[in-house]
């Protein structure tokens, strides 16, 4: 009687494995912050393909895509707003539903951000402008860190206007070094993006579709 108690047991046992196995979802959720670098935005005042999106087709093409949320990126936010829209847990709707940026960031499989660009650009980084970004992007990331411990990645800044390569460089080190004391993927784009041919303008310091193209296949290797 006891060696058919164990063995129900141990079938049973069986049987929940190979249930959790043929039931769990091998779908992801991608979530992307940021400005509008992470949203593909052009010097036209209007959406192009991201980097984002091409890792969204690429789930999609492989049906592992269950949720693309980047309605929480906008052309012109800085690092200071992101961090408020988390404290005051921004909320949307999407589909009639409503949705809380807290929620978007814990459910992300895959987590981007992308943010810094629209505010240093076009403007010469002063050592206190270095000093308050690098402050504001530790809050940042520390803040996500608490709500998400998956796969993060965090886009560098590029050299672009008055902004000489060193000086991204050094910056882009120290954000390099936040990055990874907090646990998450740093994907440094600087010299991958010195390219003239992913410049819509000459004038504008963002980047078309083959320059996106470029920073998904760095994505990609992780």
């Amino acid at each position: 009687m006891r060696k058919k108690i164990i063995a129900i047991a141990l079938l049973g046992a069986i049987l929940s494995v190979i249930i959790y196995f043929f039931t769990q979802s091998s779908e992801i959720t991608i979530t992307s912050l940021g400005d509008g670098f992470s949203l593909g935005m052009t010097p036209y005042g209007i959406e192009g393909i991201s980097f984002n999106d091409y890792l969204k087709e690429d789930y999609l093409t492989k049906h592992e895509l269950k949720n693309y949320i980047h309605e929480f990126a906008s052309s012109g936010k800085t690092v200071k707003e992101l961090i408020y829209e988390i404290k005051e847990n921004q909320t949307i709707t999407l589909e009639d539903e409503k949705l809380e940026i807290k929620q978007a960031i814990n459910q992300a499989d895959i987590l981007t951000i992308a943010i810094g660009m629209d505010e240093l650009a076009n403007t010469k980084i002063t050592n206190q402008m270095k000093e308050e970004y690098l402050h504001d992007m530790e809050e940042l990331l520390s803040m996500i860190k608490m709500l998400n411990n998956k796969k993060v990645f965090i886009i560098s800044l590029y050299t672009w206007g008055k902004n000489d390569f060193l000086t991204i460089e050094k910056l882009n080190a120290s954000l390099r070094d936040i990055t990874l004391t907090n646990g998450f993927f740093f994907i440094d784009v600087n010299k991958i993006l010195m390219n003239k041919e992913y410049y819509l303008t000459e004038d504008s310091y963002y980047i078309n579709y083959l320059g996106h193209k470029a920073i998904y296949n760095e994505l990609k290797k992780f």
